[in-house]
């Protein structure tokens, strides 16, 4: 996160851990890259994917260019509805947390 800009207005991240932590400590966490890529295209593209599918069906149905306008954005909030169901259905799955990985020592980061 600092890398990122962050600073002190750091977050808070749940993550899985064996490791003896307090609040605040300085950790190291990690998420597997296919939970990465997975959460990116559901954020980003399903919405994207949505819009467009929505706004091509209603012009190949012939509607005009507002009801084009009006499908395209009903499809981007299914779609944005179904990403929300989704992360609420999957957000206690242990499976899909951050883990940490190590704990750094007090003043280093």
């Amino acid at each position: 996160m600092n890398k990122l800009g962050v600073g002190r207005n750091r977050g808070l991240v749940r993550a899985l851990s064996d490791l003896q932590l307090q609040v605040g400590d300085s950790v190291v966490i990690g998420v597997r890259e296919e939970l990465l890529l997975r959460g990116a295209f559901l954020v980003y593209l399903l919405p994207l994917v949505g819009l467009f599918t929505f706004a091509l069906f209603a012009q190949w149905l012939g509607l005009s260019e507002p009801l084009v306008i009006l499908f395209g954005l009903a499809g981007l909030v299914l779609a944005w509805l179904v990403v929300r169901w989704r992360s609420r259905r999957t957000a206690g799955d242990p499976a899909l947390q951050p883990v940490v990985v190590c704990a750094l020592l007090v003043g280093t980061v």
